[in-house]
């Protein structure tokens, strides 16, 4: 500093608080020291580093009214398109999703004529399970093994006279004579014994 080499010197923070501390030292104004020092630098104001660099970044953050107005402005019209696009597309699917169903195409060729129920000769009985069920059947006087009719299962008995049935579990089968749906024969849990053709 006696020689004015003010270049060699560090940041004008450092040295300006090096510039105090010694005035202080000497017993001198520390201020009306500093404030000369600065002055006889040349190159700095009355301003510290500090204050300066605080005001750079002021500066440079400091965006005009105008461009933050301008800003609002268009993102309340990119807010307003979207609404507008997403109710558009809803009601447009909802129109779509309640079009009138375009009726089936009906052919002209003629329906098939109803077909006439089959023919049965002598005795045809269908045996389907509801529940586990034992079945002793003696067919035109003739004894054949006995079933455990199990639930879904189903046993078909044809006979040229006659048929006659001990059932286990009355409630536990359900039976078409001659394609006829008798239903369940009796009870669940019952013993029964059926004759087919049924005496009139």
């Amino acid at each position: 500093m006696e020689e004015d080499n003010y270049h060699l010197l560090p940041a004008t923070v450092y040295a300006a608080g090096f510039v105090k501390r010694y005035s202080r030292l000497l017993g001198l104004d520390e201020n009306e020291i500093v404030d000369e020092f600065k002055r006889a630098s040349g190159r700095y104001d009355t301003m510290d580093d500090e204050e300066a660099g605080s005001k750079r970044v002021r500066d440079k953050i400091n965006v005009p009214l105008k461009n933050i107005i301008t800003g609002l402005i268009f993102l309340a019209i990119v807010v307003w398109m979207g609404t507008y696009l997403v109710e558009y597309l809803v009601h447009r699917e909802g129109a779509r999703n309640n079009q009138t169903p375009t009726p089936p195409i009906t052919s002209n060729e003629p329906s098939e004529e109803p077909k006439e129920p089959p023919v049965f000769e002598g005795v045809n009985l269908r045996i389907t399970g509801v529940e586990l069920c034992w079945i002793r059947a003696t067919v035109d006087g003739e004894l054949i093994p006995d079933t455990m009719l199990q639930p879904g299962q189903i046993k078909e008995i044809e006979a040229t006279e006659s048929v006659q049935l001990h059932l286990g579990n009355a409630g536990g089968v359900r039976i078409e004579y001659n394609g006829e749906d008798m239903g369940v024969p009796g009870e669940r849990g019952k013993t029964i014994r059926l004759t087919y053709p049924p005496p009139e």
